[in-house]
Formats: C-alpha cells, structure tokens, sequence
C-alpha cells in the first residue's frame, strides 16, 4: 500500500481523501487545458479527412511518449481486468474523436458544443454511481454555471431542426463517450504512471483509428506538407500535451471536477482565434466566459475529494518510481 504524506491529506469520511493539487502538477493541468483547447484552431492548417487527422495525431502522440512509457513501465501490475478497462478507454477515446467529428459535420457547431458539454453532468453521475463520490454543492453549481456559460456562447447560432437530430445525437454520444473515457481514467490512474498510462490508450485509440481508415477507403499517407505539420502539431500540442495534461490530473483531481475544467476550452480557442484568425467576440461570447471562469472559480476555491497517492511533482511523470500501484 502506497503511503501519503499524512500533512497532505485530509481524511473525508470512510474512502475520500482531501488534498490540494501539487503545483507542478496544476501548472501542467494548466497547459494541457490550454493546449487541448487550440485542437480546432490547428486543424484549420489541414483539409485531410478528420479520421485521418484523428488517427495520425494518436500515432505520433503514441511514438512521442512511448520512451517515457517504456521507461515507467507499470503495465505488468494490470490483471485481465485492467487490460481490458485499458482497451476500453483507448477505444472510447476513439469514439469519442470520431463522434464528435460527425457531430460538428451534422448539426450546428453550437448545437454539438452546448449537448457535449453535459459531460460534467454525465461524468458526475457516473462518479457516484460507480465510485461513490460526493456531488457537492459547490460542484453541482459549477456544474451549471459552465453548461450555462456554454449555452449563452452558442445560444444565437443554436438552431433545432429536424435535419439537425442526428448530429445532435451523435453530440451527446460524444459527452458520454468522454465522460466514459475520464471515469476509466479516473480508475486506471491510480495503477499506472502517467507516461504509460497515455500512450496505451492513444495506441489503442490509434488502432481503431487506421482501422476506421481502411475500412473507409481513407488515404493512409498521400498527403500534402501542411497536412503533414497538421498532423505533428495535433499529436504534440492538444494530444501530447492536452490529454496527457488532463489525465494527469486525474490522479489529484475527481472525474467530474476535470470534466468541468475542460469547459475553459471555449473562451481559450476564441482568444487564439481572434488573435490569429481575427475572429471576432461578441457580448454573449463575454458573458459565457463569465459563467465559465465562475464555475471554475468556483472549482479551484474548493478542496476537492481524490485518491490518496503520495505527494507528487510534475518532474515525476519520468520517474517511474513515483507512481506506485495503490492497492
């Protein structure tokens, strides 16, 4: 059993435990926020089919981290059980790119942002459900603080229509497939070092990804130069430094306190967009970041139920003797 630092940690009840986040470890969180929020701004530099893009930015990410994994190890403490928790979470991970993708392709691009943001509903839910952590006050708040603040960004381009209900479907697809993929992570990181942990489920994602490819008749590699910078920056900025960030996290943060940080990732992608693209910001855009920044004030003034696990810095995510199995 993994011993804390008992001056870290405060006891909640029979299984929570109360810490605050290294700082280190914020501060990666911080960026992989950040960095994951900038996916759509780098895909503009690539008119490759999605999948495509999907596939290559998880096979790059996968080799980028594979030398960190290596080194960690960790994979030998899985039983069958945890392997296929492992596979599972890369392939909802896949799914999840995958839905989200069509989703924006069917419907309206508000219409997908503001149904995959109840993830935070659904990862809440399925926090208690399965783990028995506690939907605090303050979190439900935040919760719909940041739904709202997601609401009031999209509301005049939301549009309802018949033609859109497929779409919208595969948008709520999308929220349940993260918030699965956040929930497994949320198990499995308290197993395995990060390195290890990312570049399994990216592999595994990458799989489904050619696969998908293959079977679709997608090109696997007749593409041109800018595709290909697409490609390296998508696996090195939102995918090796976003997810990786994020589910870093995990280990200190509940699935559904992330969940909702994720939301920042609309006001973030809007300020690189108008810096670079010159894209404009309306007055509601400013009132959702509002309710956003609310609900993740709300968050970060909060100490937060997580696993116990020693006290951690980010220079750890290369040291494989950090990250023990907790048992």
């Amino acid at each position: 059993m993994c011993h804390s630092n008992a001056a870290a940690r405060t006891l909640v009840g029979a299984s929570e435990y109360v810490i605050n986040i290294p700082r280190s470890s914020a501060t990666f969180l911080a960026f992989g926020l950040l960095a994951v929020s900038q996916s759509g701004n780098i895909i503009r530099i690539s008119d490759a089919h999605p999948v495509a893009i999907a596939g290559w930015r998880l096979l790059l990410a996968t080799l980028l981290l594979a030398p960190f994994a290596l080194r960690a190890g960790g994979l030998r403490v899985l039983d069958l059980r945890g392997l296929l928790l492992l596979g599972a979470a890369g392939v909802t991970l896949a799914l999840h790119f995958f839905t989200w993708i069509a989703a924006v392709q069917e419907t309206q691009v508000a219409n997908a942002a503001l149904l995959f943001s109840l993830s935070p509903v659904l990862t809440a839910a399925g926090g208690r459900l399965f783990f028995g952590e506690r939907v605090t006050r303050r979190l439900a708040i935040s919760i719909g603080l940041g739904v709202l603040g997601v609401a009031v960004i999209g509301w005049s381009d939301l549009r309802m229509a018949p033609d859109h209900i497929l779409g919208d479907g595969l948008a709520l697809l999308t929220a349940v497939f993260f918030a699965i993929y956040t929930l497994l992570g949320r198990q499995l990181r308290g197993e395995l070092p990060t390195a290890t942990y990312v570049a399994s489920i990216y592999g595994v994602a990458a799989v489904v990804s050619f696969g998908w490819m293959m079977v679709g008749d997608i090109p696997l590699v007749d593409y041109e130069p800018r595709d290909w910078w697409c490609f390296i920056l998508m696996a090195a900025v939102p995918t090796g430094i976003g997810h990786t960030g994020i589910n870093h996290a995990l280990r200190y943060l509940s699935a559904a306190r992330l969940s909702v940080l994720t939301l920042v990732e609309p006001p973030l992608a809007a300020a690189v967009a108008w810096w670079v693209w010159e894209e404009s910001i309306t007055g509601a855009m400013f009132l959702g970041f509002g309710l956003i920044a609310a609900a993740v004030l709300l968050l970060v003034t909060e100490r937060p139920p997580i696993l116990p696990t020693q006290s951690g810095h980010l220079k750890h995510f290369l040291d494989p003797l950090w990250e023990q199995k907790i048992r």
